[in-house]
């Protein structure tokens, strides 16, 4: 199997799913290349330099585009009342640990840059993402499907913000929710 092909790819475009999946992808192409540097090979002082340099500033991208994923996500359960955001939340708690965890190793030596620390961070990711990633997912599907034809356009964008402004404008975030006037 192939650094992305786990990558669920729907047979239709599924306007809420590909919000969320636009920032795992962008996850998994930093942490190719954090695997693509781990890989390189040289012996000599000067080519570990520059291997650890960019495998930190790498990781830097890593944490900051997980924080900002996170924190979009976040949002999301927050708008929609879900049910299940603690612990959601506590396991992005620990991806992101995780991942400072190593960055601190390896900028320290303690952990040398290898491929397992990439392989590693892809298999905690993609367990999050198919479990509960896929639970937050169906259950915006589920308290989204009625959407009026207007609410289904705007989420075709894929534009994170104007979801989060509908769900806070007041459509229904749950089944049978109250509509906020």
């Amino acid at each position: 199997m192939g650094f992305f092909d786990w990558i669920r790819k729907p047979a239709a475009p599924d306007p809420i799913y590909s919000v969320m999946n636009e920032d795992h992808v962008q996850l998994y192409k930093i942490l190719g290349e954090l695997r693509q540097g781990a890989v390189k090979r040289g012996d000599d002082q000067l080519t570990r330099d520059h291997k650890l340099r960019a495998t930190l500033e790498i990781m830097q991208r890593l944490i900051a585009e997980t924080k900002a994923h996170f924190t979009r996500e976040e949002a999301l359960m927050v708008c929609s009342g879900y049910p299940e955001i603690r612990d959601h939340k506590r396991d992005h708690l620990m991806l992101l640990r995780s991942i400072e965890v190593y960055y601190a190793k390896i900028a320290t030596g303690t952990v040398p840059i290898t491929e397992e620390v990439a392989q590693y961070l892809k298999g905690w990711l993609t367990t999050h993402i198919r479990h509960a990633d896929r639970l937050l997912e169906r259950f915006l599907f589920s308290a989204h499907k009625n959407r009026d034809a207007q609410d289904q356009m705007a989420l075709g964008t894929g534009d994170m913000e104007k979801f989060v402004a509908m769900v806070a404008a007041g459509k229904p975030a749950r089944p049978g929710a109250p509509v906020k006037r």
